[in-house]
């Protein structure tokens, strides 16, 4: 977090005492926005309605004097980090007292406690909410965790933090108007230091202070004349015969030819989402494969009486106004696999050596996608430039969802791919009814439930369950998890998710490094001796 002394941070937040906020326009519409949660905000951090009114004043209005000279989309991140800057943010209040409902902010330092409020108070997105914290996204994802209300049993506690988000919108929009009032007002002038009295006039230094400064308006005239004469440059100045003493100029010589041009090849292959875009077959199939990865696990655990006829999940409850929409027959599209890489390609020196400036954990991905490139016919490049076109002009929120599915998808084992291309087609044999039926079944889950099924039809019906343990996993350790859930048997898996409920948030980190480092063949033990302690 930003560090600003205390009288130096007056000294930016303090305008003119006879003068309010005077924003205006754009300035003035984002402070209405942010205003009632910044005062919810620091009365939360600080424990101090009074204080944090006071921080919040002084922060919209040196928000007025920065604000112009800023770019809009860093609005919201300079305005919380010159929040957090106020010296009365940095710790508790001494006479801090926090509402019956928000008590657990108490044992909490100060900087989890900025992290948990930026992100149900403030509103702000991960990254922006590291940044207006000024620490990174992993340290931030750790603050947070630390900061989250758990159960006893070390689960995240959702009636709390629905508790929370509730009384977080009755403050802000229930705040009177006398305190919003309050936030707009001049600073007060009572708090400025009284002027010291006129000391005596001291007449014996008057004319050494009168030479010094004749002397000092004496050299600012003679610079002032030079810099003049330089500037306008009178006729007669090129004549001077010491002029080409004085000045001296020469030609540079021709730039350097640049190490390395960007042209639209380079653009094309080094695209973050290269193999989804190349890949719509694919990136159609992950968009759905929640679902249907769902529905395969529905099929696995109800198998049908006849082993010829489709499986047949449970019925699901919908409301009738659903099943009386018309639904659109869904029509199996053809069968999808990851797009395979070509492995015969040679890559170009040039390519290979810019793949070998970047980050190792890039590389392996960089080649694949210039080795597809190269294989690329002109009219198949014309192609993925105009899909790529397309995919960049979609929302971000668009992109993201597609990117992490396509992602999950193409990490699928053989058997689970083989699982979710059998519940496509047995999806597809359903009746509409019976299709809308099911759709609706699976959109009325929890959230988290939805996401589980991203680990494909084996393991998803897991993941709520081992949600305390995944949820903040290094990225690091993604893959290696990912490879030890899918190598371990249902009763295993079982075992795993009790111990992740009952471990404690701390505690958690070496569990995982644990499991990691145990072998297949001794992990049952290892599981075993873990739940008997």
């Amino acid at each position: 977090m930003a560090i600003i002394e205390a009288d130096e941070y007056a000294a930016r937040m303090t305008s003119t005492p006879s003068s309010g906020i005077a924003a205006t326009g754009a300035p003035a519409a984002f402070l209405r926005g942010v205003e009632r949660r910044a005062a919810v905000f620091a009365s939360l951090q600080c424990g101090s309605v009074d204080r944090g009114d006071a921080a919040v004043a002084a922060a919209l209005r040196a928000f007025t004097r920065i604000a112009p000279d800023s770019p809009m989309a860093s609005w919201p991140v300079r305005f919380w980090s010159l929040l957090l800057a106020a010296p009365d943010l940095r710790r508790s209040a001494d006479d801090a007292q926090w509402p019956a409902t928000w008590a657990s902010l108490a044992s909490l330092g100060n900087g989890p406690r900025a992290a948990l409020l930026l992100r149900l108070v403030a509103a702000l997105e991960m990254d922006d909410a590291a940044a207006a914290l000024g620490v990174t996204a992993e340290a931030y994802r750790n603050a947070l965790q630390r900061a989250i209300p758990y159960r006893e049993d070390g689960t995240a506690d959702r009636e709390a933090w629905q508790a929370w988000v509730a009384d977080v919108r009755a403050s802000t929009e229930g705040m009177p108007a006398d305190r919003l009032a309050r936030l707009h007002a001049p600073p007060q002038v009572a708090r400025a230091t009284p002027a010291p009295a006129t000391p005596p006039p001291q007449t014996a230094r008057a004319p050494a202070r009168r030479r010094l400064a004749i002397g000092v308006g004496a050299i600012v005239a003679l610079a002032a004349g030079i810099g003049a004469v330089a500037l306008l440059r009178p006729h007669w100045f090129d004549a001077l015969p010491f002029r080409g003493e004085l000045v001296r100029s020469t030609s540079l010589p021709p730039a350097d030819e640049p190490v390395a041009r960007y042209d639209a090849d380079l653009a094309a292959w080094t695209h973050r989402d290269f193999l989804a875009i190349a890949d719509p077959d694919g990136l159609h199939r992950a968009d759905e494969f929640p679902f249907f990865a769902w529905y395969a696990a529905t099929l696995a655990v109800q198998p049908a009486a006849d082993a010829s006829a489709p499986a047949t999940p449970a019925k699901a409850v919908v409301p009738a106004a659903v099943l009386a929409e018309p639904a659109p027959a869904f029509v199996a599209p053809p069968r999808a696999t990851p797009l395979p890489i070509p492995r015969s390609i040679t890559l170009p020196a040039a390519t290979a050596s810019a793949i070998a400036t970047v980050p190792a954990p890039w590389q392996q991905e960089l080649r694949e996608q210039a080795a597809l490139w190269q294989a690329y016919s002109p009219t198949q490049r014309r192609d993925f430039t105009q899909r790529a076109a397309q995919w960049d002009a979609q929302p971000r929120e668009v992109r993201t969802r597609l990117r992490e599915r396509y992602a999950a998808w193409r990490t699928l084992d053989p058997v689970s791919l083989e699982a979710i291309e059998s519940a496509v087609q047995a999806f597809a044999h359903r009746t509409p009814q019976e299709q809308t039926a099911l759709r609706a079944q699976f959109d009325a889950l929890d959230p988290i439930a939805q996401r589980g099924w991203l680990l494909g039809p084996a393991i998803g019906g897991d993941y709520p369950k081992l949600h305390a343990l995944l949820a903040q996993l290094p990225e690091a350790q993604h893959a290696p998890m990912l490879r030890v859930l899918r190598r371990m048997n249902n009763a295993e898996r079982a075992d795993l998710t009790v111990l992740a409920q009952r471990v404690p948030p701390q505690d958690r980190p070496a569990l995982v490094q644990a499991l990691l480092s145990t072998a297949d063949a001794q992990r049952t033990a290892w599981l075993q001796v873990r739940l008997a302690q």
